[in-house]
């Protein structure tokens, strides 16, 4: 399994991994760019719609990783994040 070092990765290689694994951050962060003259707009229930057609699943090796991962995931909840905003 490989281990990112996020604070030794590129800032372009942290855009490139959300990117792929984030439909919303596609749209909002390349799509919309590279595209003004077909911009999307989406409402908060079509972000999390599309979001949950398109998220991925991380991998885990141990049981641990994935205690801790749920209890980021529900700590960023609590603080007002939405899914899309997480991953």
């Amino acid at each position: 399994m490989r281990k990112v070092d996020l604070d030794n990765t590129p800032e372009w290689e942290k855009v490139f991994s959300r990117l792929r694994f984030n439909a919303i951050y596609f749209i909002e962060e390349y799509w919309n760019v590279v595209h003004p003259d077909k911009k999307v707009e989406l409402t908060k229930e079509e972000k999390q719609e599309i979001f949950n057609r398109y998220k991925g699943t991380p991998y885990f090796s141990d049981f641990t990783q994935i205690e801790n991962y749920n209890k980021r995931i529900k700590e960023l909840k609590a603080q007002g994040y939405e899914d899309w905003e997480i991953m």
